[in-house]
């Protein structure tokens, strides 16, 4: 049996898919696509398929990956093509390979975050001020014990870098947040924390890449 790590793309449209569907998605495209996965066995045997971090809804990402467990032999390169042609638009394979770190590793995202604005240099101004104060707070959902309590937390603390450009009708903002099981900061929170206010059109967020703790490319 072999552990194998599937890297995926979710684009365009199917960035309003939840993650739930999505698990459901890829079970489908793998038993369409023949792939001889491992099924957990008992009184009710499913399909063994584990993602490394959820993605928020509305965010597009370049950078997703599942594991799975090959039961027979077959190459990276057959199981990747069977995906693609039994996969959706908006959703593409793009490598299969042997796991190099586990889930947990994974520490910080990189995101490109796309304002669509015609204040594009005022957003970006904005944008620079902000960050360089040294808090820019933000409410969440947290634990108090056993209840579920609302927080007023510091993004600034989960920011590790970011740069800002102005371009035409737009202002890019890319960071990077620390992601993962400890520390995972919600993109979308962390935009609304910035509170640009009506002169932003709407807001684009595209994962780029994940990391572990020494910025290495979650592999």
């Amino acid at each position: 049996m072999q552990n194998v790590r599937v890297f995926f793309e979710k684009t365009g449209m199917t960035k309003y898919i939840s993650h739930l569907d999505l698990m459901r998605c890829m079970t489908r495209a793998i038993k369409r696509a023949a792939i001889p996965a491992w099924y957990t066995e008992g009184f009710n045997p499913h399909l063994f398929i584990t993602f490394a971090l959820p993605l928020t809804l509305g965010v597009e990402s370049l950078c997703e990956s599942m594991d799975i467990r090959l039961t027979e032999e077959m190459g990276f390169e057959e199981v990747k093509n069977r995906l693609n042609v039994n996969l959706p638009d908006g959703i593409r394979i793009t490598n299969v390979a042997v796991p190099v770190y586990k889930a947990n590793d994974i520490a910080f995202a990189e995101y490109k975050i796309t304002f669509h604005t015609r204040k594009n240099e005022k957003i970006k101004n904005e944008i620079e001020e902000k960050l360089l104060c040294d808090e820019l707070l933000a409410e969440k959902m947290g634990k108090q014990g056993k209840r579920k309590v609302l927080k007023t937390i510091n993004l600034k603390e989960f920011v590790n870098s970011y740069s800002v450009i102005s371009l035409n009708d737009k202002t890019v903002l890319t960071a990077v947040l620390t992601a993962g099981s400890k520390n995972n900061i919600n993109p979308n929170l962390f935009v609304d924390a910035l509170k640009l206010g009506d002169d932003v059109g709407f807001c684009e967020i595209l994962k780029q890449k994940m990391m572990t703790e020494d910025l290495k490319s979650f592999e």
